[in-house]
This record gives C-alpha cells, structure tokens and sequence, in this order.
C-alpha cells in the first residue's frame, strides 16, 4: 500500500476521498474511485519526491520553477519504465543504485529521505540524475530526470558514455505543440509545468508511469520520468 510510506501522500490520499464522497459519488464508486485513484498515486509519488528534494536537486528546481502549478492529465500512450543507459538496461523499481554506479562511477548521496546519483552531459548541456526514494524504493531507482547542465553542474563525469535508449518520450528542448502531439493530450499554451501519466493494473497491483514537464516559452526545459506500483 502507498499508505504509511509518504505522509504527503496520505494526506492527498483523504483529501480526495473527503471530497468525493462528500459530493455525493458513491453510487458510482467503482470505475471512479479507480480513476480518482490513479491521480491520487501521482499526487502522492509528487509529494513523496518533493519531500526528498534539496536545494540543488532536481525535484527542488523542478518545484520551484512550477511555483505549485502541477496540472495532471492521464493519457493513453505508455510511459517507459525500461531504458537502456550506456548500453545497460535499466528496470524502474528494479534496478538499483548501486547497479548504476557500478556502470558509471560517480557518488550516490543522500539526505534521509531519497538517494541519488548524477552525471554530466557536456555535450548535450544536460545532467541526468538517477533517483531512490527511500520510504518507497529503498535503493531501486524509480526516477530519471533530465535538467539544464548549467542549473547542476556539480554532477560527475560518467565513466563511460551515458547514452540513453528506450525513452519514449519527447525530450527537453521540445516545444508544447510537439508534447501535445505525442501524448494526445492538451497541456495548454504558458503552463509552467504538466505532469502526464499513465496507469496499468496486473491482479491487485496497479503500475503508474508519470512524466513531469517544467517549461518556458512553450519549451520543455526539464523532465523527470518515474514510475511507482501500488495496490
């Protein structure tokens, strides 16, 4: 259960179904309450990465730059939970830090409630930062984000290239028309940010895949993909 793992998330978590069934939704509890579920489990995947962030992680400048507007559509096109890294698949929820560093050298580091590692991309003036949040991952990376070089420079050199295959996914330096397009979704002209997600369910386990976008100008400047299961 995502209860108990991120107190963010279960605040969202009542505070949805307060609002629910206070407007009277019960008879259509069912097909509902699985869609309410699913925002539910991305507000709280959010929540548990903002209370990770420090100031010069990702999440923190992502936050930042959204200064608290996180617009949510779902969509119909797959969220990429396999990826290829320096010619090493990564597996979200399964691979782990430790795998990564083994790949690529570099510091893990930490601050109580998420762990982390991250490299620069000279040439394409990118850093990519591989993410654990403890409470729910405990060391497995759940989350790849994309940010300007220029905003993380102290990110280390990878010991071998860092080139990354099997995202699907329209990258920072996108413009929103072309986001729109791939996803079938209408994130709209002057947002700061989106986050677009997509669930599946196997048995009792329901796997969401989200992907944060901060913007400027209609320009995707940074992104971070993730993915969490529940049940």
């Amino acid at each position: 259960m995502l209860e108990g793992r991120c107190k963010g998330g279960i605040v969202a978590m009542f505070s949805v179904r307060k609002n629910i069934w206070g407007k009277g939704a019960g008879k259509r509890a069912g097909n509902e309450m699985k869609q309410i579920m699913k925002v539910v489990g991305i507000a709280a995947l959010w929540a548990c990465c903002a209370q990770s962030a420090t100031l010069s992680g990702p999440v923190a400048w992502l936050e930042k730059g959204c200064a608290g507007e996180n617009g949510q559509l779902e969509t119909g096109q797959p969220l990429p939970g396999v990826f290829t890294a320096g010619g090493a698949r990564v597996v979200l929820e399964e691979t782990t830090l430790e795998d990564i560093q083994r790949l690529f050298g570099g510091t893990l580091q930490e601050n109580g409630e998420s762990r982390w590692v991250c490299y620069q991309d000279k040439p394409g003036n990118r850093a990519y930062w591989f993410l654990s949040y403890m409470p729910m991952q405990q060391g497995r990376v759940s989350s790849l984000a994309v940010t300007p070089l220029e905003k993380h420079n102290l990110c280390g050199q990878p010991a071998r290239p860092l080139s990354l295959t099997g995202v699907t996914l329209p990258a920072p330096g996108a413009d929103l028309a072309a986001i729109n397009h791939h996803f079938h979704t209408a994130v709209p002209p002057g947002a700061a940010c989106a986050t677009l997600f997509h669930s599946r369910e196997a048995g009792q386990f329901t796997t969401l895949n989200s992907v944060h976008y901060l913007f400027n100008q209609d320009r995707a400047v940074g992104m971070m993909f993730s993915q969490v299961t529940t049940n």
